[in-house]
């Protein structure tokens, strides 16, 4: 919907990128609006903006005036139930927040809600596979946590799901994706709320949250072996260098691969206390790269080959503001494609270190 701009508010959503006197947009779609999107709408006196009907909190946007080409819409604003993909999964990151501040308070964990919880979105996942792999622009600095556990869930059972697994399998990997860090509702809320980097000792202290997770889990007696051992081992690596058992491959569960790829796609993409979001094919590259003989080769190569299926034709920003579409992609390069200029038609490669690169998919 479109509004005004004196209407909006910290949380609104993006839906097109914000064009002022400039070549390149001040404020791209998919933003989550904060304080200083707002200044900087109202620094170049821009007077309207679409935006989504739901904040990142998911609640109703219910502006007092709305442009008047779309005031009809107006009607729909009351509707309580969730309809898009992005509905659905505002909504369930919401519900997951407030189950995961209940367990800050002692609460122990009802996995009938969480059971409950993930089969609407999950169907709305298989319906637009793709959207899986942009979940990174909704989450937000405040609300990591629970959009990250949200995220986590939908891109285990994609990938699992990616890998043939029967129904029953990639419903697990969905629980204990959603389940992993509920240990971080245990840690001192001065770790979790901590807007810097770590100290060792607070690291230390993280280290401990997969021990606290399946101590959560192992309570509710409900739980399968399948999904307690994912939950402990989702920061086990390959070659050893994990936590918090140090085991290695042979000994680390099928799905607690899947959920420890992942759960560092997401945590990479994302947006954080110390650093902005990052694009999927450059975090993709790194993870080729960096988590080489760490994470399971099968795992992570099915998450590139997703990634390089759902991109040709995609359309995309670059470091230097330019649109373009992507045209090519070698697997063994992912984030240096060939991508067609929007505004010359020129096709070019992408070399990464010599000129631009992908900085942003943008959705159409």
């Amino acid at each position: 919907m479109r509004v005004k701009r004196e209407e909006l508010t910290e949380g609104c959503i993006l839906i097109e990128d914000v064009y002022a006197v400039t070549q390149h947009p001040i404020v791209r779609k998919k933003t989550v609006l904060k304080s200083e999107h707002l200044e900087v709408l109202k620094a170049f006196f821009i007077k309207n903006v679409h935006v989504e009907q739901k904040l990142v909190d998911g609640t109703p946007f219910l502006p007092s005036q709305t442009d008047s080409e779309e005031a009809e819409e107006t009607e729909e604003f009351t509707i309580e139930k969730p309809s898009t993909f992005l509905d659905y999964y505002l909504e369930t990151v919401q519900t997951y927040k407030s189950l995961f501040q209940n367990w800050t308070g002692g609460t122990k964990v009802e996995m009938e809600k969480i059971r409950n919880l993930l089969p609407p979105l999950i169907e709305k996942m298989i319906e637009h596979p793709n959207k899986v792999l942009l979940l990174h622009h909704y989450s937000t600095r405040d609300d990591y946590l629970y959009h990250h556990a949200i995220s986590t869930a939908l891109l285990s059972v994609f990938l699992a799901r990616k890998q043939n697994m029967e129904k029953k399998e990639w419903l697990q990997a969905g629980v204990a994706g959603a389940l992993c860090d509920a240990g971080m509702s245990k840690l001192p809320t001065s770790i979790r709320n901590n807007k810097d980097h770590m100290s060792e000792q607070e690291f230390e202290e993280v280290k401990n949250h997969p021990y606290y997770s399946y101590q959560m889990l192992k309570e509710t007696k409900s739980v399968s072996d399948q999904v307690l051992l994912a939950v402990l081992q989702h920061h086990e690596r390959e070659d050893g260098s994990g936590y918090p058992l140090q085991v290695k491959g042979h000994k680390i569960h099928k799905i607690s691969k899947i959920v420890s790829v992942a759960d560092v796609y997401h945590a990479m993409t994302s947006e954080r206390y110390y650093r902005e979001k990052r694009s999927p094919y450059k975090v993709i590259d790194q993870m080729s790269k960096e988590e080489f003989g760490k994470l399971d080769p099968e795992t992570l190569q099915l998450l590139m080959d997703s990634l390089i299926t759902f991109s040709i034709g995609t359309k995309v920003r670059l470091s230097n503001g330019q649109e373009a579409k992507i045209v090519y992609i070698d697997n063994k390069s992912p984030a240096n494609p060939m991508v067609r200029l929007l505004e010359t038609d020129d096709i070019i490669p992408l070399t990464g270190a010599e000129g631009p690169f992908i900085e942003e998919i943008l959705p159409e």
